[in-house]
């Protein structure tokens, strides 16, 4: 079974594929063509991530949802975006799930208080020597995934022990 966190973003998307038991299968990060259409830029990406799709069996999907901060405009196109990624879910018939950062990091870290830092630090704690060195301000968006990755392992190992 397969997990894929996704953390999108207007300018580089993580994203991370995770098995049951936390292993990392695929990860990394989108970079977005800065010349691009912000449809082209949407497209980039869900070509990539389907790319994915296409090639793992991927069981559950989990996206970091966005919240309405004060640029409004990012907010837009983040929904626009997590609304294309929707589509390749239901597309391939995978069950997905949206939450808040502070959802995914109560799973990750057991606080939904946690900081960008904090992630970072537990990411490069647990996987450091597979991701090799990364420099923390152009990586957030690659651990946060391998965050929201862990998360949909974890949830999802919890929904099917309850229903069993």
């Amino acid at each position: 079974m397969y997990y894929l966190g996704l953390d999108p973003s207007t300018k580089c998307t993580g994203h991370c594929l995770m098995d049951e038991k936390h292993n990392l299968i695929d990860f990394g990060k989108i970079v977005l063509p800065s010349d691009a259409t912000e449809a082209g830029k949407i497209l980039y990406q869900c070509n990539i991530i389907e790319s994915i799709l296409q090639k793992y069996d991927v069981s559950h999907i989990l996206i970091e949802d966005q919240f309405a901060g004060p640029n409004k405009d990012t907010y837009k196109k983040l929904t626009r975006t997590s609304g294309a990624l929707l589509y390749l879910a239901e597309k391939y018939g995978i069950p997905y799930s949206l939450l808040q950062p502070t959802s995914w990091r109560k799973v990750f870290h057991g606080s939904g208080k946690a900081k960008k830092a904090d992630t970072f630090d537990k990411v490069i704690a647990l996987y450091g020597e597979e991701l090799g060195k990364l420099e923390f301000k152009h990586d957030n968006d690659l651990t946060d995934s391998i965050g929201i990755a862990w998360s949909c392992v974890d949830l999802n190992t919890v929904k099917a022990g309850a229903a069993a």
